[in-house]
This record gives structure tokens, C-alpha cells and sequence, in this order.
């Protein structure tokens, strides 16, 4: 896994090679694919290694929930000098490979989005947050915040500042479409 994420950093996803990753670990290309078929598939098992698994335990409070989903599965994620190299020529490839794309939504992005929907959920549940809370887009905005500040920025992703983020998410949280026939 560490091979796989040094060689994608140095070269980019395209100039990735199974052989490459066999040397760089001081194993035979057959071992490599004895676990998996093709690079597409030791890609996302590297990219899957490093992830953290969403916390859903209920605790009973929820400010503790959305803290420990925002921290502990995105921010850390997002906000390793790791991770930080390797996610963009993840996406510039993903952009130009269908099948890559889809694997990483359907084997990264949705399981874990699907956790972390229960927990926002369970707020929306116990009327921490309105009833009409945009779940999905919740989510892609702390994702997408907390993407951007790892990316972009020197920094580290500070504690305070993904406490502010969640902190700031009862206040305006983005809310669903209104039915055409409801008064504005």
C-alpha cells in the first residue's frame, strides 16, 4: 500500500505500473496480483487502507456525532500531507477513466457517505437539526470544505476549525427543495 501511494504521488496514476509497485515493495508482480487483478483495483485498496472508518456509535449527544464523523473521516483524510499529494492525480485520473470514477464512488465515496448519512440522520431524528436538512449536501459541504482547506492550504486542518464547521451547521443548514405546492 505504502509503494502504491509513493508511486502514485512521484508519477500520477497513469505512469502507475504494477511492475513499478512490485519493485518498489521488493516483491514478485505476481503477488501483487494475487490480491488484486489490476491497477484500478490496488489504487482504491491503497486509497481505502488510509481511511478511517466513520464513527456511527450513537453517544447520545449530537454536536459529539457530527464532531466525530467531520474529524475523524474527513478531516484527517483530507488533511494528511499523504493524502494531500495523492488525491489529485487520483481525481485528474478518475476524470479521465469512467471506470476508475465509478469505483471510487461506488467503493469509497457511497459507503462512506451512507455512514455518515445515519448520523446526520439520527440529528435530524432527535430534532437537533430541521426536518427538512439536506443530508447529501451536508455532507458535500463539509467534504468539500475540508477538501479544499487540505489541498489548498499550507496549514494544518486545525481541531477549532472543523469545530466551527460543524458548530456552524445548526445555525443554516442547507435544507431541501420546497414542493411546488407549498407557499414561500
Amino acid at each position: 500500500m505504502a509503494s502504491t501511494l509513493k508511486l502514485l504521488q512521484e508519477r500520477g496514476y497513469a505512469r502507475l505500473t504494477i511492475e513499478g509497485v512490485a519493485t518498489d515493495a521488493a516483491v514478485g508482480k505476481a503477488t501483487v496480483y494475487r490480491s488484486w487483478p489490476n491497477k484500478a483495483a490496488l489504487v482504491l485498496a491503497a486509497v481505502q487502507d488510509r481511511l478511517a472508518d466513520v464513527p456511527t456509535e450513537p453517544t447520545g449527544d449530537t454536536r459529539t456525532e457530527l464532531l466525530a464523523v467531520a474529524e475523524q473521516a474527513m478531516a484527517r483524510f483530507y488533511g494528511s500531507d499523504e493524502v494531500r499529494l495523492v488525491l489529485p492525480a487520483l481525481f485528474a485520473e478518475a476524470a479521465r477513466e469512467p471506470v476508475l470514477l465509478e469505483r471510487l464512488r461506488t467503493e469509497i465515496l457511497e459507503p462512506r457517505n451512507a455512514q455518515a448519512r445515519s448520523v446526520v440522520e439520527r440529528a435530524v431524528a432527535r430534532g437537533d437539526l430541521p426536518e427538512d436538512t439536506d443530508v447529501l449536501m451536508l455532507l458535500e459541504q463539509w467534504a468539500g470544505y475540508l477538501l479544499f482547506r487540505g489541498l489548498w492550504h499550507d496549514d494544518p486542518l486545525h481541531t477549532d476549525t472543523v469545530r466551527r464547521l460543524v458548530d456552524a451547521t445548526p445555525a443554516s443548514p442547507p435544507r431541501l427543495p420546497r414542493s411546488s405546492g407549498e407557499s414561500a
